[in-house]
């Protein structure tokens, strides 16, 4: 199984310091990091994804791109090595300017080797990360033995002492953000509700991100387990039998025929007006409809009873309010599983006139005392109003039925008994929300009330 901590990293590939090189500069690094990949990780899907996600990011034609066996050490460090005729190996390694030579480029760039080798080979193997660090090690004159040293241990987590190199100092901190996320203990939130209620836009809204297959596309039966990331890297990962650490829409809302597994995992940094700094994952269970589909309910009522969740989050229809479908699924929630759980009503954006959100509320917390819910947690959102106002806040494009439902939204939202953040403990109001349309839409939607419930320490 693909270690869970890996879908938290995030990479610096984005802002690598060879990025400005010339292409046939970075096929021969890349070359040298193939060169490791293949003697320490060969069969490593993560390794041999980033390795990938490299040749994608920093090769113009990533395509003609082909691996070329030899001794890395003549590519790391050719001044080492003599021609018959006395010149230096590899005239792309070197250039002439006037009667001095240019310092070989690969062999400036020998930090960059050891960080990109240790964080795509052995980011949590103190073994080979040794292995791999010792043999860079000897490719280089002893003179720059300490600093690789200082580096090694710095990338591995041995030490705190920065190596005060420029040409490195954005990986070696985007290793150490990494290194201190995921450290810390992860909060899962198992997540369950009937097809109708949302849940998928729901935690797209607070993913900030379209990540989740809605209704309109083909769900099917798996668990989707959706981690937060360390640092937003602009990419998205997908773990569905194959390893994407580029995932492109179609690849998050079309499964792959090879997993015959019952979940998939997808890594992304979650959006939201602060920065969401913490590990969590949402446990999204597939919709459960007692009368419809028997495998969706299988799946997701063997997850409650047996997966390893700190939360439990139980979505309701607020236009469907207490169906027999809901009933069945609450009442054995109420049976099965006895932590901590919080009920969220959603689509209370489409009430009108005749409804009234307040009474929902009301009827809500009465039908859920009868179940055998002690003091329930109740919480009303609009999560398409939500979604729709980071998708715009973030720039994401959005197509004219969207862009119109966003403006109905702004209006409707802005009158009292749908500012549904109101109707939250005074703990959880936020505070000091700017005047931004997009920002006062999230804050009336109740999606940040609800946020600040999540994410709050155990």
């Amino acid at each position: 199984l693909m270690q869970e901590k890996l879908l938290q990293i995030s990479q610096y590939v984005i802002k690598h310091p060879i990025m400005t090189e010339s292409e046939k500069y970075k096929k021969n690094y890349i070359n040298l990091l193939d060169y490791f990949v293949r003697k320490y990780s060969p069969s490593d899907k993560y390794s041999r994804s980033v390795l990938e996600l490299y040749k994608k990011r920093l090769l113009e034609q990533p395509e003609l791109y082909d691996y070329k066996d030899g001794k890395p050490e003549k590519t790391a460090n050719p001044s080492a090595y003599r021609l018959k005729k006395g010149q230096q190996i590899a005239n792309i390694y070197t250039a002439k300017k006037g009667t001095k030579k240019k310092k070989c480029k690969f062999f400036t760039y020998r930090y960059c080797l050891l960080v990109d080798t240790l964080f795509i080979c052995a980011f949590f193997d103190e073994k080979k990360s040794e292995q791999i660090y010792l043999e860079i090690l000897k490719m280089y004159d002893k003179r720059y033995w300490k600093n690789l040293e200082m580096l090694y241990k710095t990338v591995t987590g041995k030490s705190n002492n920065a190596v005060k190199i420029s040409q490195i100092d954005y990986m070696t901190e985007c290793i150490k953000v990494n290194r201190k996320f995921v450290d810390r203990r992860i909060k899962n939130i198992l997540v369950t509700a009937n097809m109708s209620a949302g849940k998928s836009t729901l935690l797209n809204s607070i993913i900030g991100k379209k990540v989740n297959k809605t209704q309109n596309d083909a769900c099917t039966a798996k668990t989707h387990y959706l981690l937060n990331k360390a640092f937003e890297d602009t990419l998205t990962y997908e773990y569905d039998y194959e390893l994407e650490l580029d995932a492109t829409l179609q690849i998050l809302m079309d499964d792959n025929g090879g997993n015959t597994s019952n979940e998939i995992r997808v890594g992304t940094r979650f959006r939201s007006i602060e920065n969401v700094d913490i590990p969590i994952c949402f446990i999204d269970t597939p919709g459960v409809n007692s009368s419809q589909d028997r495998v969706h309910r299988d799946i997701s009522e063997k997850d409650i009873v047996e997966n390893q969740y700190d939360l439990l989050m139980y979505v309701l229809n607020g236009e469907n309010i207490g169906t027999n479908d809901d009933r069945k699924h609450l009442e054995f929630v109420a049976k099965n599983y006895h932590g901590k759980i919080i009920f969220v009503i959603n689509k209370l954006d489409r009430y009108r006139k005749d409804d009234s959100v307040p009474q929902t509320i009301k009827a809500v917390y009465k039908d859920l005392k009868n179940i055998g819910f002690k003091n329930p947690v109740i919480c009303p959102v609009s999560a398409y109003a939500a979604y729709l106002a980071k998708m715009n806040m973030f720039q994401e494009e959005l197509n004219d039925d969207e862009q119109d439902e966003l403006e109905r939204l702004y209006r409707k939202l802005s009158k009292d008994e749908y500012k549904f953040d109101t109707y939250y403990p005074e703990k959880y109001h936020i505070k000091d929300v700017s005047d931004n349309k997009n920002h006062q839409l999230l804050l009336h939607s109740g999606i940040l009330s609800l946020e600040k419930m999540l994410y709050e320490e155990r």
